[in-house]
């Protein structure tokens, strides 16, 4: 009977409705928030209009109904930097929130959206055609990695709606994460970033972001030439006590400075190796030599 019930509020239509009044009635009932399942329309702080295709599991698109397309994560801070780009790599992309909003704020970036998840592969390509942006976002159904081959990864499974085809709320890994929750594993083709970069002549990459659930020190390490040679901006999620302290090596290896993100604004650190968890879970990865494109958000 749940299921059931579950299949009706959340079927497109009927959630559309409900998640309306939901929102008319949200300053009496402030805790409640109905995900949003069918398709989300939000605007850039720049005006342009954006198309989310997505289901109830996807916290992202529940975050930006109901709080707003800048309250989530550096979004803000980020629609100001794809206007200074000319190309944007999405690592992690999962459905292409950052990738969609860098090609409809900037209508000359190119952008290169990696993927490896089959459900959120499928979502990222229906947000692509949603918006009209087939050809300018480039989607990628490859895992980078530190070599080029194959891998298995790992997704988890919906154990709340039995019925639904697509999780896009799991971990998707290709490190097994131990739970209890149900996985499922495909083999996935990879590459390293400096493989794709030379094969598709690409000389210059001004931004980057790295979402990969712990991974990312791996795919950094499969990157010597881009982080040497075109020295991007790297937006890379920094979870504590994970994997800081290769992070750190990495990056200081090749010149870079750290600013955390933190309150919509961006504050240097020596390290991102922290002895306690200060909250910060994404720091901006910055050479010297592009300082001059974040230098508007740094604070002291």
């Amino acid at each position: 009977m749940k299921q059931i019930i579950y299949k009706f509020i959340y079927s497109p239509f009927i959630n559309q409705i409900l998640r309306s009044i939901n929102k008319l009635l949200s300053p009496i009932f402030p805790n409640i928030q109905l995900p949003p399942s069918g398709k989300v329309k939000t605007v850039t702080k720049f005006g342009q209009s954006v198309l989310f295709s997505t289901n109830q599991t996807n916290y992202t698109t529940h975050l930006i109904y109901w709080n707003g397309l800048e309250s989530f994560e550096y979004t803000n801070i980020f629609e100001d930097l794809s206007k200074k780009c000319s190309c944007f790599i999405d690592i992690g992309a999962n459905t292409g929130h950052y990738s969609i909003l860098a090609a409809i704020i900037n209508s000359s970036i190119t952008v290169h959206a990696f993927e490896p998840a089959h459900s959120p592969y499928i979502f990222l390509e229906e947000n692509i055609e949603l918006n009209n942006l087939r050809g300018r976002v480039h989607p990628h159904k490859i895992a980078l990695s530190d070599k080029d081959g194959e891998i298995t990864f790992y997704e988890m499974q919906n154990e709340k709606y039995q019925w639904l085809e697509h999780n896009l709320g799991g971990v998707g890994n290709f490190k097994e994460v131990k739970t209890d929750i149900r996985m499922t594993q495909t083999i996935v083709p990879t590459t390293t970033l400096d493989s794709f970069v030379k094969e598709h002549s690409i000389s210059e990459i001004t931004l980057m972001k790295i979402d990969t659930e712990a991974t990312e020190h791996i795919i950094l390490s499969g990157a010597a030439d881009v982080l040497q040679h075109i020295k991007p901006i790297i937006i890379c999620e920094t979870l504590f006590n994970q994997i800081e302290l290769q992070l750190d090596f990495i990056m200081t290896k090749y010149g870079y400075e750290f600013y955390n993100y933190q309150n919509g604004a961006l504050y240097k650190a020596n390290s991102i190796v922290r002895s306690v968890d200060n909250g910060v879970r994404d720091c901006f990865f910055v050479h010297p030599s592009r300082f001059s494109l974040i230098e508007e958000f740094v604070r002291s």
